[in-house]
């Protein structure tokens, strides 16, 4: 069974979780308790502790603005992934039923098995909570947990701490999550095989109205010394976004992503709050940036748009986050960032009359150049209507300088006949 290359590192170790009682949907939470911590103060898997900075996504991303037109309420963002902390304090409410895609595992959808789901679901659809910074690009969203990671036991059979996805429990997932109701799917991974198992579950979920979001590739966490991967499934796929990551300051690092023309759009992944294992928060990845984490809040923006826009395509979704994403040149992507850097308040604005600079429009023709004018270049000569006037007066000047010389020469021939 061949491993995927998961975009982040598992973050954690595998811990007993507790599952908490839902509370009712709100942006607002009753307060938690729990002590609070510095941003850069170590997580601690099973110690419930909450980040009093304000995170820095919500200035760097415009969420106020964003937040004013939506919040994400009435759309479902299915998380593939390691499962779901339910008793995590910012989840509490957000979680609707899911699925365990291995097949008789040993974990319920709504247990993380490794803590990377957890933290992925924080970032699109974290509930603000009293004494926490931690909140959601969607804080109004729904969040499908879909388990496709399985702890499996070491090399002695005596524990069960290796995070084994596989391609079929990723493919199964995604048609699951279709199947149920999710409008985004999100796959904070990549692998670079099994391109017809793919395709096949990004074309059942865009058949149904999905849009597959996933990792464009974290270096770091690929597992190999080798060349690059060749691909990036399902993010590279038709009817997806592939998601790169960039640091916090915006900058992109060729030590943490990989760059290529899969990618279609970048978002933070460096020093991101979100929850965690602990059931509390923590702030992840203060030395690189990591894909996983992009994509989530790639994710979170495309809820926002599918739940002002509900009777968009899943392309139309798409072409609103990569058409207002920022970017240097509007009208040219790069192999770095894709189409630039998401802007969710520019995509929830965004009027599309076909006539916008950048990727082409889903619901209008490419634009075509206007076409130039045809010149041909004559080579035969052409006659110049001047042309006898100046022959005359030419013939004039020239008569006119030759009496000139003949008078002049006899003017001195009878000069130096004259007596000196």
């Amino acid at each position: 069974m061949r491993a995927l290359r998961s975009a982040a590192a598992v973050v954690g170790i595998v811990v007993a979780l507790g599952l908490g009682a839902p509370a009712a949907d709100a942006d607002q939470t009753p307060p938690a308790s729990a002590p609070s911590m510095d941003a850069g103060q170590q997580c601690t898997p099973g110690k419930r502790l909450l980040s009093s900075a304000p995170s820095y996504l919500v200035d760097r991303l415009g969420l106020a603005e964003a937040w004013t037109l939506s919040r994400g309420r009435g759309v479902t963002v299915a998380v593939v992934d390691s499962g779901v902390q339910a008793g995590n304090v910012h989840l509490k409410g957000a979680l609707v039923p899911g699925f365990t895609s291995f097949g008789g595992g040993s974990a319920p959808a709504d247990a993380d098995v490794a803590g990377h789901g957890t933290a992925v679901a924080g970032l699109i659809a974290a509930r603000r909570v009293e004494g926490s910074g931690v909140i959601g690009i969607a804080p109004q969203a729904k969040i499908m947990p879909v388990r496709a990671f399985e702890a499996a036991p070491d090399s002695n059979g005596s524990s069960r701490d290796l995070v084994v996805p596989t391609t079929a429990s990723i493919v199964a997932g995604i048609r699951w999550a279709a199947d149920h109701g999710a409008q985004i799917i999100n796959v904070s991974l990549s692998d670079d095989g099994s391109a017809g198992a793919y395709r096949s579950a990004v074309d059942y979920a865009h058949d149904r109205g999905a849009l597959v979001i996933a990792s464009a590739g974290n270096r770091r966490t690929a597992g190999t010394d080798g060349p690059d991967p060749a691909h990036f499934y399902p993010g590279e796929l038709p009817g997806a976004l592939a998601v790169a990551a960039v640091l916090a300051d915006g900058s992109w690092s060729a030590e943490s992503s990989y760059a290529g023309e899969h990618v279609d759009i970048a978002a933070p992944g460096q020093s991101v709050p979100t929850a965690y294992i602990s059931g509390g928060d923590c702030v992840l990845n203060p030395d690189s940036a990591s894909s996983s984490y992009a994509t989530a809040i790639i994710s979170g923006a495309a809820a926002l748009i599918a739940s002002r826009y509900p009777d968009e395509s899943p392309d139309e979704w798409a072409f609103r986050l990569t058409q207002s994403a920022l970017r240097v040149s509007p009208g040219q992507r790069s192999d770095t960032v894709g189409w630039g850097e998401v802007r969710p308040a520019g995509a929830l604005a965004l009027i599309d009359d076909g006539s916008l600079p950048g990727p082409d429009s889903p619901a209008h023709p490419p634009q075509k150049p206007e076409p130039q004018a045809e010149r041909t270049v004559d080579l035969d000569p052409v006659s110049d209507p001047l042309d006898p006037a100046r022959v005359i007066v030419g013939w004039g000047l020239g008569a006119g300088a030759t009496i000139s010389i003949v008078l002049l020469l006899i003017s001195r021939s009878r000069a130096r006949r004259l007596p000196g």
